[in-house]
C-alpha cells in the first residue's frame, strides 16, 4: 500500500504510487486548499489525502482545524493527520470501515493527548477532523468538531455532518433558531474535539452512502463556511468544473478578508481514466 503524501509545495514523491492503473469503474479526483488567510500570521489547519491501495478507487481524505496556543494547534493538526496517515495504512484493508474510522479518530485523540502532557506549552491543544474514506463504491466518514462534509449531487449540496458546537445544540433544544446560530457570539464555542476533551463521541456514517459519477464531496474548515454560504458553495459546484470551483472560493474567502485560516477539499468521482499523478491544488500537511 502507498500513500501519496505532500507539503505545501504540492509535489508528489517519484515513487508514490504504481505507474500502471487499473482499469476501473471510477476514480476519485481531489483538489485541495490550505491557506493561512489574509488576517492570521501562521495557518494551524492541516489536510491529509491518500489512496491506500495505490490506485484511485480507494481514496482517504481528511481536513483538521486546530486550536491552541503557541502554535499548538498547528501542533494539533498535523499531529492528528500524521497518526491517520499511519493508522490508515495499517488498517485499510479491514473489512469494517466505520470500526476503521473511529479506531482513526480514538488514535489521533491519544496521540493528542500524550504530546499535550509531554509539552506545557501544548496543554490545552486540540483540533477537529472531519474524513471521508471511499472504498468499492461506498463513501464513509468520521467527524469531530465544526469542520464539515458536504454532499454535492443533482446539483444540490446537503451537509452530511453535524456541527460540535454549543449554537448547534442550542439549535436542536429550540433555544435559538437556525438563523440566529449564524451571527451568534459563541458559534465556535465546541462541544467534542480531539485534545480538548476526555470523552470523545466521534459522529460515523454506520452504512456507506452508494456513490455515482459527478458526486462530489466537499470537505471544509470552519474559515470557508465563515465566509462562505452553502448556497454559494452550490452555485460555484454548479456553473463549473471542480478546479474552478476551488480556485473560486479561495478568491472569495481572500476577497472578503477571511478571518481565520481556510482549507477545503474537494473530492470528484469520476470515470475519466488518467494517470496516477492526481489533480491537486495545494495542501498544508507536514511529515
Amino acid at each position: 500500500m502507498k500513500f501519496l503524501w505532500k507539503k505545501n509545495n504540492g509535489k508528489a514523491p517519484s515513487d508514490a504510487l504504481d505507474n500502471s492503473p487499473p482499469v476501473i469503474s471510477y476514480a476519485c479526483k481531489v483538489y485541495a486548499i490550505s491557506e493561512t488567510g489574509p488576517t492570521r500570521s501562521s495557518n494551524e489547519d492541516s489536510i491529509l489525502y491518500a489512496y491506500p491501495k495505490g490506485h484511485f478507487r480507494t481514496f482517504f481524505g481528511m481536513v483538521a482545524d486546530g486550536m491552541g496556543g503557541h502554535q499548538a494547534g498547528e501542533v494539533a493538526s498535523n499531529l492528528a493527520c500524521e497518526t491517520a496517515r499511519e493508522y490508515i495504512h495499517a488498517h485499510s484493508e479491514e473489512a469494517n470501515i466505520p470500526a476503521i474510522l473511529e479506531g482513526c479518530i480514538r488514535a489521533a485523540q491519544v496521540a493528542i493527548v500524550q504530546a499535550a502532557e509531554q509539552n506545557s506549552l501544548h496543554k490545552g491543544m486540540g483540533t477537529t477532523a472531519t474524513m471521508v474514506f471511499i472504498r468499492d463504491g461506498f463513501m464513509y466518514f468520521g467527524h469531530i468538531g465544526d469542520s464539515r462534509l458536504y454532499h454535492f449531487k443533482n446539483n444540490k449540496l446537503v451537509q452530511c455532518t453535524s456541527d460540535n458546537t454549543l449554537v448547534n445544540e442550542m439549535v436542536k433544544e429550540g433555544k435559538i433558531t437556525e438563523a440566529e446560530a449564524v451571527h451568534h457570539e459563541m458559534k465556535h464555542v465546541l462541544t467534542q474535539a480531539l485534545g480538548t476533551v476526555k470523552e470523545i463521541n466521534p459522529e460515523l456514517a454506520f452504512t456507506g452512502l452508494g456513490i455515482e459519477t459527478g458526486d462530489i464531496f466537499f470537505l471544509c474548515s470552519d474559515g470557508i463556511y465563515d465566509v462562505l454560504q452553502p448556497v454559494e458553495i452550490e452555485s460555484l459546484l454548479t456553473m463549473g468544473s471542480s478546479p474552478f470551483a476551488i480556485e473560486c472560493i479561495k478568491a472569495l474567502c481572500m476577497q472578503r478578508k477571511a478571518s481565520d485560516n481556510f482549507s477545503a477539499m474537494l473530492v470528484e468521482i469520476t470515470t475519466e481514466q488518467q494517470s496516477m499523478v492526481p489533480i491537486t491544488k495545494e495542501l498544508n500537511v507536514m511529515t
